[in-house]
């Protein structure tokens, strides 16, 4: 890890994302496409501004792994949003 004050909190606060997305897992109701897609949209969006600071300050086989994982997640939310929440 790039252990800097920037890093330090950066990395605090994509930990923070990550923690709202897992706490989100609850909100999904089966058959509510309309506040499942919107789930998603939140998801994506919050992943994506937690994965630049991962990107950033973690080094590496962790920023490998978590990156590798981070965009994995990514590519199945946009596809799940393509598939089921088309506008």
């Amino acid at each position: 890890m790039v252990d800097t004050p920037v890093c330090q909190h950066d990395l605090a606060a994509a930990n923070g994302l990550i923690n709202a997305i897992a706490a989100r897992e609850k909100q999904f109701v089966s058959g509510n496409l309309a506040k499942n897609c919107a789930l998603l949209r939140q998801n994506v969006v919050d992943m994506m501004k937690a994965r630049e600071p991962m990107d950033r300050c973690i080094t590496g086989h962790d920023h490998g792994e978590n990156l590798g994982q981070m965009d994995a997640s990514i590519g199945d939310i946009r596809a799940l949003l393509a598939e089921k929440c088309r506008k």
